[in-house]
């Protein structure tokens, strides 16, 4: 009884207290982003380990897929203990301050996203990434709704300067080519596999590399077969106002996606059918997440990840992110870098070490930590599907490719779902066929110009218009198929709902 009465105590101390929490002591709106002693200690250069490591002693080889000084039931102490003082703080404080229109009303803010890919030594999308960096950004006029949801030239207005930046981990930095992307990639490598906890060491040491520009205010987690189905503006746009980004055929005195025009990014209404006042709000992220209670928690997912995490993490703050690769703003990026702070040094990836694809459960497991869970919208960025009927059940655990298939109708759909960016391409994409769907924003059809891959004479019986399986790709060439797929709104999920093909695959058998 005493020992419960001085623990209470003391996490009331903790709560009550001057200091704030790490992360609170940096400011998240795109400029200084970073404490002076940690800036000053990254000055020579790219440390060695993450953000992560540095709070580990003795530091861990960068290639070490797990950690032997973790201890589970040690974690789960000082994460229950985080929390009740979270709790107690949340209960005794104000609110915090809105995060709406964060970058101040003089002169343009600057919407500055990075690009954080992981890869394993190519990049075949290259060109096509330098070009939406280069090109399709700039300055854009953003309207501010009045609180009944209508525009007038009344209401506010900003203006948004959009810029990009790249960094890339490799798992073999060594064998990498192209000098452009070798300026863009991190000195050091964790060397992960498929289905490894080191892919999210990997993540970690992006985002670390990410948060050294001040600039940064969100960072998109990517691998070398995704790309990005609309322009840098209509991204920022989409993002600050949480809007579905919908595509529409350019007209002939249009000109394609110019930025400043009514025309580019043309949004719908926003996601989840929220009406009234909308505000530039920079601290949001974006994942599609659920939790152990959730309909779309499948037996599979109980044995492979939340039975797995349960001596090391609460399991009301374990949940599961489909697609894993996500876009995070810098206030949340931080909040996970902030973790091993909060936690006495501990580091939190050795706990994913035996769970079933740890990235797609790691990244929301450590916002549901750090605080950030509720702040985000639960809309995913980044389009990928499955194939539930893939005879092999190897192969349902891997994304469709949509080698060979890209054309408008599937920018479209992908962007009606309120999605901007696309996964899995592994082949390289024809840039002009890219630059006329997604910035000229005209219709592609030609069979032989829809970014159809060149394959080997072995393949040659590669069939566009069915899933034969020349190689280890898939194609999802049934158009049938994706127009109920993509009907044109996201699908709503309920629990045992069994209609719902997200549900309903994910119920039978394992897939990433």
């Amino acid at each position: 009884m005493s020992n419960d009465f001085h623990s209470l105590l003391s996490v009331f101390h903790d709560a009550l207290s001057s200091s704030a929490p790490p992360s609170s002591s940096r400011s998240v709106g795109g400029r200084g982003g970073v404490d002076d002693d940690r800036e000053s200690a990254r000055a020579g250069g790219h440390r060695s380990s993450t953000a992560d490591d540095s709070n580990a002693s003795p530091r861990l080889d960068p290639a070490r897929a797990s950690d032997p000084s973790f201890s589970a039931p040690l974690l789960r102490e000082r994460i229950e203990r985080l929390l009740r003082v979270r709790q107690v703080r949340e209960m005794t404080s104000s609110s915090s301050p809105s995060s709406v229109t964060r970058n101040g009303r003089e002169g343009p803010a600057e919407f500055r996203i990075a690009i954080c890919a992981t890869i394993v030594d190519e990049f075949p999308h290259e060109a096509l990434w330098k070009k939406w960096m280069d090109e399709t950004g700039g300055e854009i006029s953003l309207s501010i709704d009045g609180d009944d949801g209508s525009t007038d030239e009344n209401d506010d207005r900003r203006t948004v300067l959009a810029t990009a930046d790249m960094f890339v981990h490799a798992k073999y930095p060594e064998r990498v080519a192209s000098g452009w992307l070798r300026s863009k990639t991190l000195p050091i490598t964790h060397r992960p596999n498929w289905n490894d906890v080191r892919i999210v060491r990997a993540i970690l040491s992006l985002l670390e590399a990410a948060m050294r520009d001040v600039r940064t205010t969100h960072v998109l987690l990517c691998t070398e077969s995704c790309v990005p189905v609309a322009t840098l503006k209509e991204t920022a746009r989409s993002v600050l106002l949480n809007e579905i980004c919908i595509w529409e055929e350019a007209s002939d005195d249009d000109g394609g996606s110019t930025g400043g025009g009514s025309r580019d990014g043309r949004t719908a209404a926003q996601f989840g059918g929220n009406i009234g006042r909308r505000g530039l709000d920079w601290d949001r992220s974006y994942i599609d997440y659920y939790g152990r209670d959730s309909g779309r928690c499948s037996r599979f997912d109980e044995h492979n990840c939340w039975d797995i995490l349960r001596d090391s993490i609460p399991s009301e703050t374990v949940y599961k992110a489909l697609p894993g690769w996500c876009l995070l703003s810098r206030k949340h990026a931080q909040g996970i870098l902030d973790i091993p702070s909060q936690l006495g040094g501990m580091n939190l990836w050795p706990a994913f070490e035996r769970v079933w694809a740890p990235e797609e459960v790691f990244l929301p497991t450590a916002l549901a930590i750090s605080g950030n869970l509720n702040s985000l919208s639960g809309r995913a960025l980044t389009h990928s599907r499955w194939d539930e009927r893939a005879a092999d059940h190897k192969d349902r655990a891997h994304p469709l490719s949509y080698d060979g298939s890209f054309d408008d109708e599937l920018v479209s759909m992908t962007r009606a779902e309120g999605c901007l960016f696309l996964r899995k391409m592994k082949w390289s994409l024809d840039l002009s066929v890219w630059d006329r769907i997604v910035i000229r924003r005209g219709r592609c059809r030609d069979a032989d110009t829809t970014g159809r891959p060149q394959r080997p004479d072995a393949t040659s019986g590669w069939d566009r218009r069915g899933d034969e399986r020349g190689s280890d790709q898939y194609w999802y060439g049934n158009r049938s198929r994706m127009s109920r797929d993509f009907n044109g709104q996201r699908r709503k999920r309920e629990p045992g709902d069994l209609s719902d093909r997200n549900d309903n695959y994910k119920r039978q058998h394992w897939r990433r």
